[in-house]
């Protein structure tokens, strides 16, 4: 294990769109030691594209298994004590991986801390009716807006492979039952784009069911992710 934070982006078809996640993560102020960003089985070619403009990123290919599995490839990738995983349409804030590993570096007791996220809606493909279309400013904690320790990840495990969508809130509430310390910051980290191509549309049965389970199993056990103390 190296010191340094690695960035992990699972892509499928992103189209113009990773470019800019890419710039985001070039412009970090305390960039990351490696970005590994994973081509599930695209057909755009937008990745291998994007990863030949940036010699800073590495690229891995595999068949189209879904975004657990390129998320867990990645993570296999690289051997930095941190991890951070984004999405290959949104957008890191330039002072995120320097906020959020200087509070790591001031508590060696957490685990994993996250940022508070914008949502902003993409005009030019906006999501479809239903789903709420304004820029807001949230509480949540999502992938590219956490970053979590190496040691946290193996200790919980990859992402389940079998999950089609919310395998990162079945990850984080299996951190949850292992007693996780995490902490919010009140920085915004992550700007999350909101646009047709991710809205939960005729696929969402499977992402609810995750959300369901998860929500039962704190409840029969009580509890959620720990806290460090003061937060």
């Amino acid at each position: 294990m190296t010191s340094g934070v690695s960035v992990v982006i699972a892509a499928r078809n992103p189209g113009a769109l990773l470019a800019e996640t890419l710039a985001s993560v070039a412009a970090q102020t305390a960039p990351p030691s490696s970005v590994v960003v994973v081509d599930d089985g695209s057909t755009d070619g937008a990745a291998v594209r994007e990863a030949g403009r940036h010699p800073f990123v590495t690229l891995l290919r595999q068949p189209a298994l879904g975004r657990s599995a390129a998320r867990n490839r990645g993570a296999a990738a690289t051997t930095s004590d941190r991890i951070l995983f984004l999405d290959a349409d949104d957008l890191l804030r330039p002072e995120a991986l320097a906020v959020m590993g200087a509070a790591l570096d001031r508590d060696p007791a957490l685990e994993m801390v996250h940022g508070r996220v914008f949502e902003f809606v993409d005009r030019r493909q906006p999501p479809p009716p239903g789903v709420r279309s304004r820029d807001a400013e949230v509480s949540v904690r999502l992938g590219g807006s956490t970053l979590l320790r190496r040691t946290l990840w193996e200790r919980v495990g990859p992402f389940d492979e079998s999950i089609p969508r919310g395998e990162w809130i079945d990850w984080v509430d299996r951190a949850a039952h292992l007693g996780a310390v995490a902490r919010e910051l009140p920085h915004v980290v992550l700007d999350r784009r909101l646009h047709a191509a991710n809205s939960p549309g005729e696929d969402a049965a499977p992402y609810l069911s995750v959300v369901r389970a998860a929500i039962l199993r704190s409840r029969r056990s009580g509890g959620g992710t720990a806290s460090a103390p003061g937060s």
